[in-house]
C-alpha cells in the first residue's frame, strides 16, 4: 500500500511491491498535489528506485562531464590569466579588475537565466551557457590588448549559469530522497578537474600565455556538442509546460484568456542565503584572484609551480568530497557541513598568507582552507535546492546565484586595490572576515529548512533494469526482483483478443469496421520481439525504443492528426 510522504507542497508516494492492483518497485512522486499558486494540479513524475532518478542514468552522467569539462576549462586558463594580463602591462589591481568585469556581467545577468531556464528549458539554458562561454573564451585567448580582454572577459561573464543550470536539472530529475547525493557528486567534479586543469594549463602556458585561454574556449564547445547530441530535456520542466499548455487551453475555451504557469513567490529564506552567498562570493573571489598573486609574492611561485599546487589542493578536495562530505553530511546534516566548511575557510585563510612561515606552513593551512570550501560548495546545491517550488526552481538558484556573483565581483575589487598596498596580508584579512559574516548568516536558515523523507520510510525495490512489471504480483513468489515466465499458449492469444473486441465495444469504437485500416495500425504499434527467455530484457528495450519513436512521430504529427495519420 502506498505511503505518503510529506515534503513542502508535493507528496512522495513510495509504491509496496506487494500492491495487487499495481506491481511494482518504482517510487511514484505524485505532484498532483495543488500548486501553492495556481491552485492546479501538476504532473506526475516517476523515478527508479534503483537509481532515484527521473532519467536514464547516462542523463545525469552526462551533466557530471559537462561541468567536468566547463571547470576543466576555467582551471586550465585560470591560473595563467594573471600572467597574461601581465603580457598587456597590466597592474595587480587592473587583474582584479578582470575577475570583476566577469562577476559584474554574471550578477545581473544569473537571476534572467534562471528565470529563462524555468520558461525555455534547462537543456536549452545549459547549452547557450556553453556556447557563449566558448565564444567569449575564444575571443580572450586572441585578444589584442588588454581592454580587449577586458570586454571579452565580461561578455564570459553573461553566459555563467552553467553550473547553477545543471543543479536546477539535478533537483528536477532527482528525487528528494537521493538530491543530496547527487549534487554531492556533482560538487566533485571541480575538483577532480582542478587535478589535471591547472598542470594542463601550466604546461599549456609554456607554449604561449593565451594557450590556457584557448584551450578553456575549446572545451566549453565541446561540451555544448555533447549536451546538444544526448543530454534530453527534464521531464519535470517537459510535464509542467505540459500542465500549464493544458490550463491555458482550457482557460482560451472558457474565458477567452491564456493562462499559464505561475511562478511561486521566493520565500524569504532565498534572500537569507543569498546574502550568506554575498559574503562567501567576496571570499571565494578574492581567493581565486589573489591567492596566484599572493603565492608568488610571498613564496616566488611562477605559474607552472602555482599550477601544480593547485593540483595538489584538488586530489585533498576530491577525496573529501567523495569519500568525507557525504558521509559527514548523512551523519551531521547539510546545514552542519555547510556552516563548518565556511569557518574552516575563514580561519585557515589569514592563517596560511598571514601567520604561517615557510612553504610547508603556507601550503598546509592553504589546503585546509581549500577542503573548508569545497564542503560549502558541495552543500551550496542541497540548500537551494530545498528552498525551491515545482514553478521557481531556476528563478531561486539563478537569485541566489546573483548574490554569489555579486560578492564575487566586490571580493576581487577590493582585494585587488588592497594587494596594491600588501598583497600578503590584507587581502586575506578581508576575505577570512567575509568568510565569517557568511557563516553567521547561514544560523537563521537551520530552522527554516524543510526535513528530506528518510529511506527507512518509505519501501524501495532494486528493479531489473529499472523496468517495474518484472516483479511477479503478490502472492506468487518470494518478493525479490525475478523475471515472470512467458511461455504463452493459443488460449492465452484468444482471451486478449476477446478481451480487446469486448473493451473496443464498450467503449464505443466505431471505427473498428476499417478493418484493413485497423490491422495496419495494430501491424504499425506492435514491433517484432525476440522468441527467446534469454532476450526478453531486450524485448523490454524494443518496446521503450519503438514507444518513444512512436511519441516523436505523433509530436511531429500534432495531436490532431494523430488518429488520422494511424488511419
Amino acid at each position: 500500500k502506498p505511503q505518503a510522504i510529506p515534503h513542502q507542497s508535493v507528496k512522495f508516494e513510495f509504491a509496496d511491491v506487494g500492491s495487487r492492483e499495481r506491481p511494482t518497485g518504482i517510487a511514484h512522486v505524485s505532484q498532483m498535489a495543488r500548486s501553492s499558486t495556481s491552485g492546479d494540479e501538476l504532473p506526475t513524475l516517476t523515478y527508479d528506485v534503483q537509481t532515484g532518478l527521473a532519467v536514464p542514468r547516462i542523463a545525469v552522467f552526462l551533466v557530471f562531464v559537462t561541468i567536468f569539462l566547463d571547470t576543466l576549462a576555467a582551471t586550465i586558463s585560470t591560473p595563467a590569466l594573471p600572467y597574461y594580463a601581465k603580457e598587456f602591462g597590466a597592474s595587480n589591481a587592473d587583474i582584479g579588475y578582470l575577475f570583476v568585469a566577469w562577476s559584474f556581467s554574471s550578477t545581473f545577468c544569473a537571476p534572467c537565466l534562471g528565470r529563462a531556464s524555468d520558461r525555455l528549458g534547462r537543456r536549452t539554458i545549459l547549452l547557450l551557457s556553453l556556447i557563449g562561454s566558448g565564444v567569449a573564451n575564444l575571443g580572450q585567448a586572441s585578444a589584442p590588448s588588454y581592454w580587449i580582454l577586458f570586454g571579452w572577459r565580461a561578455f564570459s561573464g553573461i553566459w555563467a549559469a552553467v553550473n547553477a543550470t545543471a543543479n536546477v536539472y539535478l533537483a528536477d530529475v532527482c528525487s528528494p530522497e537521493v538530491r543530496d547525493d547527487y549534487m554531492s557528486k556533482l560538487a566533485s567534479m571541480p575538483s577532480l578537474a582542478m587535478i589535471f586543469g591547472p598542470g594542463l594549463g601550466g604546461g599549456l602556458s609554456t607554449f604561449g600565455l593565451n594557450f590556457p585561454v584557448l584551450a578553456d574556449g575549446t572545451l566549453s564547445l565541446v561540451a555544448a556538442f555533447l549536451v546538444f547530441l544526448y543530454l534530453q530535456e527534464s521531464p519535470l520542466w517537459r510535464l509542467k509546460e505540459d500542465a500549464a499548455g493544458n490550463r491555458a487551453d482550457r482557460s482560451i475555451a472558457g474565458s477567452g484568456k491564456a493562462s499559464g504557469n505561475k511562478e511561486e513567490p521566493l520565500p524569504r529564506s532565498v534572500y537569507i542565503l543569498g546574502a550568506s552567498g554575498f559574503f562567501y562570493g567576496i571570499a571565494f573571489g578574492t581567493r581565486v584572484s589573489m591567492q596566484v598573486v599572493g603565492l608568488n609574492v610571498k613564496l616566488g611561485l611562477d605559474a607552472l609551480q602555482v599550477g601544480y599546487v593547485y593540483v595538489a589542493f584538488a586530489i585533498f578536495a576530491l577525496i573529501q568530497t567523495i569519500w568525507i562530505t557525504p558521509r559527514v553530511q548523512r551523519l551531521c546534516g547539510t546545514f552542519a557541513v555547510a556552516f563548518a566548511g565556511t569557518v574552516i575557510e575563514a580561519v585557515s585563510l589569514p592563517l596560511g598568507f598571514i601567520v604561517a612561515e615557510g612553504l610547508w606552513p603556507t601550503l598546509v593551512c592553504l589546503a585546509v582552507a581549500s577542503t573548508g570550501s569545497t564542503a560549502r560548495m558541495a552543500a551550496s546545491g542541497p540548500l537551494s535546492a530545498r528552498l525551491t517550488g515545482e514553478t521557481n526552481r531556476g528563478a531561486v538558484f539563478g537569485q541566489i546565484q546573483m548574490m554569489t556573483n555579486f560578492g564575487r565581483m566586490v571580493g576581487p575589487l577590493v582585494a585587488g586595490n588592497l594587494a596594491v598596498k600588501d598583497p600578503v596580508t590584507l587581502p586575506w584579512i578581508f576575505a577570512g572576515v567575509s568568510a565569517g559574516l557568511s557563516a553567521l548568516l547561514l544560523v537563521p536558515l537551520m530552522k527554516a529548512l524543510p526535513t528530506l523523507p528518510s529511506s527507512a520510510a518509505c519501501t524501495q525495490v532494486a528493479l531489473h533494469r529499472g523496468f517495474s512489471d518484472l516483479l511477479l504480483p503478490n502472492g506468487e513468489g518470494s518478493g525479490e526482483r525475478q523475471f515472470p515466465p512467458a511461455v504463452p499458449r493459443a488460449e492465452d492469444f484468444e482471451r486478449v483478443g476477446d478481451f480487446m473486441g469486448n473493451l473496443l465495444t464498450r467503449k464505443n469504437y466505431p471505427w473498428v469496421s476499417h478493418q484493413p485500416a485497423v490491422f495496419d495500425m495494430l501491424d504499425r504499434l506492435l514491433p517484432p520481439l525476440r522468441s527467446t527467455g534469454t532476450e526478453q530484457y531486450k524485448d523490454l528495450e524494443l518496446l521503450e525504443a519503438h514507444a518513444q519513436q512512436l511519441r516523436d512521430e505523433f509530436g511531429r504529427l500534432g495531436s490532431d492528426r494523430t488518429c488520422g495519420a494511424l488511419l
